[in-house]
This record gives structure tokens, C-alpha cells and sequence, in this order.
């Protein structure tokens, strides 16, 4: 219900699903709750869809349930930035949207996962989780992907980029950021792993060795048009597994969610989910 700029009401959420059951797809309303196991409030058990309406916020916190239940996931994007949506061309107009649920079109994507949660775009540990801790849901209504620009210059000024120790399927660097990609698109126009594919059953990680902040502005401007991955000190590899050593003041996201701090193993998770596509 806090998706985005627009809340969804109880009005707006009773003519969905009335539109749903024109289309002949009886739909329960859930809500979710911030903070909480989903398996207290969502219940798959003998459902055959589950229709997702926010963001990619919003997914990352149900996609665990319905790997759990083998559910297949359907968007109905209105969250701040919608990059899977974008990734997999669900339009952002809700009529249109509906007519892809409508279609039931399944395609299999892989996930990537870590302690027990999975990721369907990106997992980021250093400076982008950092960016993510200051941004609110107060700043993304009153601002939208704006909130994340002013985060940023924010980081680029305060993070203290401290260094942490990977290990890319036995292969050992050092960086002071990375991004562990399941998908081509980031956020915003960023493409940090341009090389990752949701159909592939691999993640794509791209590790920043810089620890100065001027270079971390020419990494970013890199990152909007790729051109980063020519850089020197920018290590970029398709890998099965990648074992994080951090102290505990390294940030960690997923999907644009903060899940923790210090030392992390990430993997691929072959089974993937099922999605509704156009």
C-alpha cells in the first residue's frame, strides 16, 4: 500500500480486483507488513498466482514465499524506479500491465541468494548499501528516484569506503564496493553488470578497488553509459559464488533493501521463479 509516490487505497484496491474478476482471476487483497516474516500474513497455499502491486521493494520482500510455495509472480508495477519491470518490458499503465497478468505468459528467471533470501535484481555491499540506509520512505514520496540522487551525493561525501576481502569462485581481490547483478538494469539509467541476464543461471559481479572519492564520481559516470568495465581498477566476472569478508560496518542491500552488515556468501539459486511476462 506504500508503493511509490500513490498509495493504494482501499477504493483503488476494491476495482482491481473487481477488474481481475472480469477477467476472470478471483483475487485476494493483501497488505503488506514492513519488518515481518511474510509467511505471518501471506498465505500461497493452494493459490496459483500471486499478483504484485509496488515495486522491486515490494517483490524482494514476498519472493521468498512464493519459492517457498512455487508460486508464479505477476507485476503490476508502481513502485519508485520498477527495474525488473523495465527489464522485462511490463508496462508502467496499469490497464496495459493487467492485460499481461490477463495473458499468464510464464517465463523462468534465476535468483540470486544469500542467508536464506533471495534477490531478483542486485545485491550491493559498501557504498550503494549506504546510499540505500539514507534514503526513507518520506524522501522517495516527496522526491521519487530523486531521494536516491541526494543519498548519493550525501555517500560520496560521508561513506569512509572502507576495503573488504572477496572471493570470486576462488579467485581473491580487494574492493571497496561491489555489486553482486542478476540483472542488467541497476536503477535509474545505471547499468553497473551491463553483462547479467535474468535468464542466465549465473551473477554477473562488478568490484570497485578505488578508495578515493573523486574516483568514485568517475565511476558513476561510467556506470550510465557501461564504459566502467573498461577501467583498471574495476574487476568485472560471471561467477557461481562470491564469499564476502567485511568488518561489521559494511552495509549490505538486496533489491534496493538493507539486510545487514559485515561478512556475506552469495550464490546462484538455480530453480529461479516463475514470472508473468508480456
Amino acid at each position: 500500500p506504500a508503493a511509490g509516490r500513490f498509495s493504494l487505497s482501499e477504493k483503488r484496491l476494491k476495482a482491481l480486483l473487481e477488474n481481475l474478476y472480469r477477467c476472470g482471476i478471483r483475487g485476494e487483497g493483501v497488505s503488506t507488513v514492513s519488518s515481518t516474516d511474510p509467511s505471518l500474513w501471506l498465505n500461497l497455499k493452494d493459490k496459483d498466482l500471486l499478483i504484485v502491486y509496488g515495486g522491486d521493494g515490494t517483490l524482494h520482500q514476498v519472493i521468498g514465499e512464493a519459492v517457498r510455495w512455487k508460486v508464479p509472480v505477476a507485476l503490476l508495477p508502481a513502485g519508485t524506479a520498477n527495474v525488473l519491470a523495465r527489464e522485462l518490458n511490463i508496462p508502467r499503465d496499469p490497464e496495459r500491465a493487467l492485460r499481461v497478468v490477463v495473458g499468464r505468459k510464464i517465463r523462468k528467471i534465476h535468483l540470486g541468494q544469500a542467508n536464506g533470501n533471495y534477490f531478483h535484481l542486485m545485491a550491493g555491499i559498501g557504498f550503494d548499501a549506504d546510499v540505500v540506509a539514507r534514503v526513507n520512505e518520506r524522501m522517495k514520496r516527496a522526491w521519487g528516484i530523486g531521494a536516491y540522487w541526494v543519498a548519493t551525493a550525501t555517500s560520496l561525501l560521508k561513506y569512509p569506503l572502507r576495503p573488504f576481502e572477496l572471493n570470486l569462485d576462488g579467485e581473491v581481490c580487494q574492493g571497496t564496493f561491489a555489486v553482486v547483478g542478476n540483472a542488467r538494469g541497476y536503477g535509474g539509467q545505471l547499468l553497473i553488470t551491463p553483462q547479467a541476464s535474468l535468464y542466465e543461471n549465473c551473477l554477473d559481479i562488478c568490484v570497485f578497488t578505488g578508495n578515493r572519492r573523486s574516483r568514485y564520481l568517475s565511476y558513476l559516470l561510467g556506470a550510465l553509459s557501461g564504459r566502467h568495465l573498461r577501467y583498471p581498477d574495476v574487476i568485472y566476472r560471471k561467477i557461481q559464488h562470491v564469499e564476502i569478508s567485511a568488518d561489521d560496518s559494511i552495509p549490505i542491500q538486496m533489491d534496493g533493501e538493507m539486510v545487514g552488515y559485515g561478512s556475506i556468501k552469495f550464490s546462484t539459486f538455480a530453480e529461479g521463479l516463475d514470472l508473468v511476462v508480456p
